[in-house]
This record gives C-alpha cells, structure tokens and sequence, in this order.
C-alpha cells in the first residue's frame, strides 16, 4: 500500500513515529499537498494526507476521522503578504503570485478576498512566488517556505520591508468566521474504505496515535529534525509546534471545514 504524507515541517509530528510503525506492506509517498493531490487524481494514491480543498472537491475520498493541519488562530507557515493594503487592490490591474504546492490557501484566500473586496484579483501560478518578482502586488506563500520567509522579514530593516501588509491566513479566516482553519486531512478513497475498513479504522488508530507521539515522547526528535530543515530558532519551532498548530479533528473542525465548502461553493472554488 503506497500511503501520501505531505513533506512539509508541519507534519513531522506524524511522519516521524509513522517511519518508525509502518504497518507490514505500507510505504510512503513524500510530497507537497499539490503533488499529492495529482497522485490521488491519477489513481496512484488511496490512502493518506492532502489538502482540505482536495478531499472537498474530489467528493472520492472519506476523512479519516482522528487528525487534521489545522490552527485555532495564527497558523505561523501560510502568509499573504502584500505591497499594498487591502482597499488598493483592483480586479483590472492587481496581479497575486499563487504556489502550485497549494490547493486550500489558494481557495481561502480567493474566498478571503472576494469576501472582503467583492472581487478577487488576478492570480499568477508558480513553483516559488517571490515579492522581488516586480509583476506582483502580493504573493501567497505556504509551508516551508513561509516559515523561513517570514522569519527572515524579522531581521530586515524597516525601510528595506517597505510598507508591507502581512495576513496570517489562520487568523484571518478566524477573525472573520471564528472557527479554525483546517487546512490539511487525511483521508482514504471511498473505494478503499469500504473494500478494507479494517484496515482504514486500524490506520485511523494509527495515525491518532503518531500524532500524540509526535507532540510528546518524540517532540524532541522532531524538533532536531525541524531545525536541520529549516535552519530557525528551536524556541520559534517550538511554539510553532505547541501553539499555532493543531491536529485534533473535533467539532469545531468539522463545522468549519463545512463552512469552508460551503463558501468555496459559493465562489464557484470547488474544483479539483
């Protein structure tokens, strides 16, 4: 059984007691929400980790029911950032640089802005957006990257950052709808479940357990191995770890999650 994980910081919580418990005849398949996402769409992929917005917007897949990536408030590694305010972006001539690796945080922030503005600007895809890329007034940035970025902006001076706007996309959703954001599930193809419900409810157990392991007899490894990724402070990923991030998939989740589909409908965003 070939099961996604998504490479990302985020989820060494889960991935690092996942390598150490891999059930007999299961192997990961790494990769960014993007491209996990096109190995779900292909076929090649029943079971594990993607995007809120894919699991959505397929229709194909069933929630595994014991985690999630997800933050009651600030999220801390998905960011828009901005070189003018809100009210100066136009539908005409605003253009955002978007990460291919995304599929939720590209529908929240279309459902953001067009909430906010009435109109959501134009949206230029790319492998690493970048604000020194003069074609945008603003890019979206998500995971690894983020993260990195936004420390980096601490050390910079006040005039080299200019008058930029910076929108945590967590506490952005929360200000508006008071809910937390679920940005990240996992789940099973609808096929699998029910052909292998044994082994779906034994992989849930699996995956609950991981996580609570991560975040307790492990956290410290998975700190090692988040500072040699990332190269930041141990004290920033901790925090990142214990406060901004959550995998619980409780209520509040499930009700925000249905929120989310419900406006991603509205805007005509549930699209695979």
């Amino acid at each position: 059984m070939q099961f996604g994980q998504i490479d990302f910081v985020n989820c060494l919580p889960i991935t690092l007691p996942l390598l150490e418990s891999l059930p007999e005849g299961m192997s990961l398949t790494m990769g960014t929400p993007g491209q996990l996402n096109q190995l779900y769409s292909e076929g090649k992929l029943d079971i594990g980790a993607m995007s809120a917005h894919f699991l959505l917007a397929s229709g194909d897949f069933e929630v595994i029911p014991t985690l999630s990536i997800s933050s009651q408030n600030e999220v801390g590694s998905v960011f828009f950032y901005s070189k003018l305010p809100l009210n100066r972006l136009s539908l005409q001539d605003s253009i955002i640089g978007v990460p291919v690796s995304s599929a939720t945080s590209i529908c929240l922030l279309k459902i953001l802005l067009t909430e906010e503005l009435g109109f959501c600007p134009q949206f230029v895809y790319g492998k690493d957006p970048s604000l020194d890329d003069s074609r945008f007034d603003a890019v979206l940035m998500i995971g690894d990257a983020a993260l990195d970025f936004d420390e980096s902006l601490k050390k910079r001076s006040a005039e080299d950052i200019g008058q930029l706007h910076r929108f945590d996309m967590g506490s952005w959703w929360r200000r508006h709808y008071g809910l937390p954001m679920v940005f990240g599930l996992w789940g099973a193809r609808r096929s699998y479940y029910q052909a292998s419900f044994d082994d779906f409810q034994t992989i849930a157990e699996l995956l609950g357990d991981c996580w609570r392991r991560g975040l307790g007899e492990k956290f410290n490894q998975v700190l090692d191995e988040a500072v040699r990724r990332t190269g930041l402070d141990r004290s920033l990923l901790q925090e990142y770890f214990r406060d901004q991030l959550e995998y619980d998939f409780e209520e509040q989740h499930i009700k925000s999650l249905a929120l989310f589909e419900q406006l991603a409908e509205k805007h005509k965003l549930l699209v695979v």
